[in-house]
């Protein structure tokens, strides 16, 4: 697939020319070509690819039965297990040089946000086994022209702490979906036949991340996105001191099995949780493929430039009425966004029919009629007026646990 991604012409791909400014923190990085969002080979369909998208659909929503046969509720078809939710304040930086001042970032500002930290395994399993690890955000009050015309101004971003994904392109995830079926109730047996693929190095790639801590790991949107008049990936980096002293500091696999979920609560309990949101510019098709998820962009040659920061105020990420508002009612997806940050790619093509599907089957099966998009931080159910236990890895106190 990477080589039929082809440049064509300067002219066809209307490149264009600039010079990042001074105040940026790559100021050796002088003299840039970057690709117009519309240049041909920016995005390349495949033949078939609608009928894999739909069959790809239908395996996730059997996967979804699936584990509600286990659990009796409903869970999403992907990132099925929340870690934690919080809310915050999502900052576009002052005075951005022109190439990063696109879309929503093309003028300062500062939005509520709510986030969520999640797990991405086929099945719920506990926090001290490897697994890929992901964030989603909701932005309120975003200003723009949406890509599904809705009237609420809310921007979605989500990401996974690797930089490419083994769902490089509908036939592979239709392929991998498969023989996970097959194997649903022999995981060992789906790892063992991952690990014979001729791209097994990015198939096995998520169970050989290191085991960090939620907060101080990095996060990667994966695919390409629409970025004003150009193209980018997005990235997110930990900011804060305390959670860069975390980053080489590993889970232990005797860890407790809630060991993520109560980390994590316990690191935002007593710390402001800062991060920086990065942009990562398309520059040269043969070397960024859009439509081919299991190729890197090179961080070096072409490296990620910041352009916003989340800031989250010490509190609890564990609150149930939070987490359950967002296990049954929110859903996180990148198309539902400004037409400027429209997702781009294969991959991003079936995403947006398999999570708008999964979505449907969540709502259907736990009871809820409709779909119904918040409007700003003030939906988000009021926490319990509840005290904390000071026990190691306490879940979050119900009200029926206060004695007066």
């Amino acid at each position: 697939m990477r080589g039929q991604a082809q440049s064509g012409s300067k002219e066809d791909q209307q490149i264009l020319l600039y010079q990042v400014v001074s105040n940026t923190k790559f100021k050796d990085y002088k003299i840039t070509a970057k690709i117009d969002r519309d240049a041909p080979g920016v995005e390349v369909v495949q033949p078939g690819e609608q009928e894999k998208i739909k069959e790809v659909s239908d395996q996730f929503n059997r996967f979804q039965m699936m584990n509600f046969n286990e659990h009796h509720h409903c869970l999403r078809g992907t990132h099925l297990k929340t870690q934690g939710c919080v809310m915050g304040k999502f900052k576009v930086k002052d005075n951005l040089p022109v190439h990063l001042a696109q879309g929503m970032f093309a003028k300062p500002g500062q939005y509520d946000m709510i986030m969520r930290y999640s797990s991405l395994t086929p099945k719920i399993v506990p926090d001290n086994v490897p697994a890929p690890r992901g964030i989603g955000m909701k932005i309120f009050g975003v200003e723009g022209e949406k890509i599904w015309g809705e009237d609420k101004k809310t921007q979605d971003w989500t990401f996974n702490n690797y930089p490419i994904l083994e769902l490089r392109d509908p036939k592979t995830t239709n392929e991998i979906a498969d023989c996970l079926e097959r194997n649903w109730n022999d995981i060992p047996k789906f790892a063992e036949e991952q690990g014979k693929r001729v791209d097994a190095d990015v198939a096995t790639m998520g169970s050989q991340l290191p085991p960090q801590h939620l907060v101080a790991m990095p996060q990667y949107s994966q695919s390409a996105y629409r970025f004003g008049s150009y193209v980018a990936k997005f990235a997110v980096f930990p900011l804060g001191e305390e959670q860069k002293k975390l980053e080489k500091v590993s889970v232990p696999e005797d860890a407790p099995i809630n060991i993520l979920s109560q980390g994590t609560r316990d690191f935002h309990m007593k710390h402001k949780v800062t991060y920086s949101f990065c942009a990562q510019l398309l520059q040269n098709l043969e070397e960024q493929p859009v439509d081919d998820l299991g190729v890197a962009w090179d961080e070096k040659k072409y490296p990620f430039e910041e352009i916003a920061t989340l800031e989250f105020e010490p509190q609890d990420s564990w609150l149930p009425e939070f987490r359950v508002w967002w296990d049954d009612r929110i859903t996180c997806n990148s198309w539902h966004g400004l037409k400027v940050h429209q997702p781009l790619g294969s991959t991003n093509r079936m995403r947006r029919v398999v999570y708008a599907e999964s979505r449907k089957l969540r709502l259907r099966v736990n009871g809820y009629k409709d779909y119904i998009e918040p409007a700003s931080v003030m939906e988000v159910p009021a926490p319990l007026v509840a005290p904390r236990l000071l026990l190691p890895f306490q879940p979050a106190t119900q009200s029926m646990d206060v004695r007066v």
